[in-house]
């Protein structure tokens, strides 16, 4: 049975005045060559009572260190390790590379938590029993172009991010922008692509014992919006949702999102549990 969650407008209040329940931090975590900065207009679009942290992955942003990001465990312990104190009850949220990231957090967390893909998959490269995935040969032209233009590479994850968008163009030279202005070091691009290549994290989606989301877009170019009915295969509780366009829709236009993300924090917000 799905799990239905309150509808958006009575999703946003995670405040639980005298509720035993620790109150949930939202932890957002950003997708491959980009930083916590991204996240930016999903901030704006959260009310202000929801506690956002959204850290840099290795070898992103201002994180060094980009090596350990291949391995979504070691990765995954640097993000918890980071961590203020006073988190007790983590929303792990994850764009696209990012959801591998979320996925192992959840499986190493061992509290109250909850867990939300958005344009993300357990894996990101198709196999014979998860078909609505990303053909493995799309990685590798990202691979070969790493030793070549930057501005190129940035230019070219732009667009493919974009695509699918209403107005995929200045979606794109935003997303150029940012990437520019924030650049990922080799080292994090690399080891993020070795992620994206090899990880499967389907285990970790089927048993977190904690409420699982996700949030897909119907034009995604990266993240096929076909991979819903694999999610609830394996998780018949999972709460899925998405809107239109592409992989990076949700920077332009945050708030459904937004409120889809409220109303999943006030599931874990409530205690319960998959």
């Amino acid at each position: 049975m799905i799990r239905k969650l309150p509808p958006a407008g009575q999703g946003a209040d995670v405040t639980r005045a005298g509720s035993p329940e620790p109150a949930p931090t939202l932890v957002l975590l950003h997708g491959w060559g980009f930083s916590g900065a991204v996240w930016a207009p999903l901030r704006a679009a959260l009310p202000p009572s929801v506690r956002v942290l959204a850290p840099d992955l290795p070898g992103h942003g201002a994180r060094r260190g980009g090596a350990c990001l291949a391995d979504p465990e070691a990765a995954a312990a640097a993000v918890i390790a980071g961590l203020p104190q006073g988190v007790e009850c983590p929303v792990w949220a994850g764009w696209s590379l990012g959801g591998l990231v979320a996925l192992a957090a959840a499986r190493q967390w061992a509290g109250p938590q909850g867990l939300m893909l958005i344009g993300a998959s357990p894996r990101f490269v198709q196999a014979d029993d998860w078909p609505a995935a990303l053909p493995v040969a799309e990685l590798d032209d990202f691979r070969l172009a790493l030793g070549g233009d930057r501005r190129r590479l940035e230019r070219r994850l732009a667009m493919l991010c974009a695509r699918g968008s209403a107005d995929a163009a200045t979606l794109a030279r935003d997303l150029g922008s940012r990437l520019h202005t924030a650049p990922a070091t080799p080292e994090g691009l690399r080891a993020g692509l070795d992620l994206l290549a090899t990880a499967d994290l389907r285990p970790a989606w089927e048993r977190v014992p904690a409420p699982v989301a996700a949030w897909l877009a119907a034009d995604d170019a990266l993240v096929p919006a076909a991979v819903a009915t694999h999610l609830r295969a394996l998780r018949p509780d999972s709460y899925i949702g998405g809107g239109p366009g592409g992989h990076a829709d949700w920077i332009a236009h945050p708030q459904a999102l937004a409120d889809f993300a409220g109303a999943f924090l006030n599931q874990c917000s409530a205690g319960e549990q998959a």
